[in-house]
Parts: structure tokens; sequence; C-alpha cells
């Protein structure tokens, strides 16, 4: 097994701190040699030396008090869930996402829908992961909020961080996510619960002072984060022009993004239901650009693709202002037709 982990979001270390882990049995005989020549291309061979400090004092810290560190981490986040679970303003508007929730039942062995349940207590967790193919890491609350009528991404910037001084990172179209770490007191989970309680109560406020129409647009607005959400769009293909081998899927990515380079190979449409007609009365339409939504912040296509239908609709529903690769300006960028020909002659 080989994996990264960000050491510095979750243990002791200085920004950009991160270890790469190997647990391997044939690595010192037959990888060790070509696994160090492909670090080394991708790293300094002067290096910050205060950031592998930092890590090193982290791997010793969790080396000598570890165990005692997570299982705090662990417990600071049961207590978001607890919280969120039993308190009876907050169920209101919030909840949070369960191994339920997110992992399909054939992938859940034990059984278990969640790690707490307001009734019956704890799961044992250690059980479960033993057992079930896919878990959900307890330190990490995925927290839905499309009950308060915000998006995430607002959800996130205009409420937690502007008026209350809380930061998070990744959030989707209807959820927030809070990573805990060994440093995370109980005194800052006291106050996300804090925030979340006066948040819901200026919800009730809100809407017991709201008017007909004003307590009808935030419904609508729930519905539309909660029931509407549109559904991701599969991978389509790769145009023939960028296929080698027309048996198997795979395309010659490299090739369409450096295509894209020239502007004369590339044009422009504009998103809207002119462009979803042309595509569903089958004319053929090619992607050149990465185009990345944030959220969910992958890409939905990619250069050489072509584009369907059901992406377009995709990206029509979308109600997210940050869309990398997209011009609001212009529009789609998309491969000529002549540009296309020409590579296929080549």
């Amino acid at each position: 097994t080989y994996a990264t982990q960000s050491t510095h979001k979750t243990l002791t270390s200085l920004r950009q701190g991160s270890m790469i882990h190997v647990n391997d049995q044939d690595f010192k005989g037959e990888v060790e040699q070509a696994f160090h020549e492909a670090y080394m291309t991708h790293t300094s061979t002067s290096p910050n030396y205060q950031i592998i400090a930092s890590l090193d004092v982290g791997r010793r810290q969790v080396e000598l008090e570890g165990f005692e560190f997570v299982q705090r981490q662990i417990e600071s986040a049961m207590a978001i869930r607890k919280a969120v679970s039993t308190h009876p303003t907050l169920q209101k508007y919030f909840k949070v996402l369960t191994v339920g929730d997110m992992i399909p039942e054939e992938f859940r062995e034990s059984g278990a829908n969640r790690y707490f349940d307001a009734q019956q207590g704890w799961t044992d967790i250690w059980e479960v992961w033993a057992s079930d193919e896919f878990v959900l890491d307890p330190t990490r609350v995925t927290l839905a909020v499309g009950g308060t009528g915000w998006d995430g991404d607002t959800f996130k910037t205009k409420i937690l961080m502007d008026k209350y001084g809380i930061q998070i990172n990744k959030t989707s179209r209807n959820t927030v996510l809070f990573m805990t770490n060994i440093g995370t007191t109980r005194s800052s989970i006291a106050y996300l619960i804090e925030v979340l309680v006066e948040i819901a109560n200026d919800l009730d406020d809100l809407l017991d002072d709201a008017s007909k129409m004003e307590r009808r647009s935030f419904e609508n607005r729930v519905t539309a984060l909660i029931e509407d959400v549109p559904p991701l769009p599969d991978f389509s293909r790769f145009h023939d022009a960028f296929r080698d081998n027309q048996k198997t899927p795979e395309g010659d990515i490299r090739t369409a993004y450096f295509l894209s380079y020239d502007e004369d190979n590339c044009d422009y449409l504009t998103l809207g239901p002119l462009l979803l007609e042309r595509l569903r009365n089958g004319e053929e339409l090619v992607s050149a650009s990465f185009i990345i939504p944030y959220p969910p912040g992958f890409p939905i296509l990619v250069p050489g693709q072509v584009i369907s239908p059901e992406i377009i609709e995709f990206m029509l529903a979308l109600d997210v202002s940050e869309i990398h690769g997209y011009r609001h300006d212009l529009g789609l960028r998309i491969f000529t037709p002549d540009s296309l020909k020409k590579l296929k002659k080549k």
C-alpha cells in the first residue's frame, strides 16, 4: 500500500508538510530504487528544512501520544454528530450525513447505517471498519445545509467565515465538510455547536416574521437544494479523432490538450437551450477545455471529449458561479469541425 497524507491538516507540522506512507513487503527488493528516482524527479534537492523538521516532530508526537490524541479527535467529531442529531432546533435545518446516506448497502456488510443513534448510542466502529468494504472517516463530519436555504459555498463564506470566523475548505452544492484534527479542542467544538444553534434560531425568527410569499420563496430554495439535485453526468466518450484503437474507450487527451493551444482550432458556443437542442438533434461537438464546476470540483468535460446533452443539462441546472474552463463572456470552448478533420487525416 502506498498513500500520501497531508500531515499539516490532521497532525502536527508546518503548512505544506506531507508524507508518503509505504507498506509493501517487496519495497526493499523490487521497488525502492524506482520509487526514489520518481520521488527525486518531483522534489527539490534543497528542501525546506523547517517543514521537514516539523514533520519529524509530528511523527514523534504521534509515536508517543498518538492514540490518545486521535481518540480525542474522534470524540470531538462524534460530539458534533450527537449535537446535530439530538438538538430539536438543529434537526430542522441540518443533518449529519451517515454511512447509510453516503455508502451503498452492498458495500456495508455490517449493516450499520450510522455511527451514532440518539436512541441506541454509539456503534462499534472498530467492528464496522473490520467488515465493511467502504467506511467513513469518523473524524470528518459532512453536514447537509440545504435545509437552511443556502448552498454549501454561501454557507461557508457568507455565514461561517464572514460572520463567525469559522474556516472550512470542502463544500458541495448542499453540504459542508468539517475536519477535526488532534489540535481540536472542546471549546472549539462547543463554539461550532453554539454557532449552528444561533443560525437555526435566527432562521426560526426569520420564518416566524416572514410573509406567505417569503416563506414560499424559502421553501422553494430548500426544495431546489435538497430534492431538485441534478444528477452527475456520466463520461460520454472521446471523439474518434483522439482514439487510435476503436475497440477500447481510452483517448489521447494529450493531443487534444495541445491542439487547443492554437485558437484557430477552437470556437465558442453560448451555454443555453439552443446548444442543448443542437446536441439532441445529433450534432457532434467536442470540448477543447477542462470544464470544472466548483462544487463538485472535478472535470465534467476534458479536452477531446464529446459533449453530451446530459452534461449540458447538468451545467444549466448548476447554481454555482465558479466554473473553471468556462468563459461566461464567450461560452463553451469547442474544437472546430475543420481542426478535427485535419487531425483525422494525419
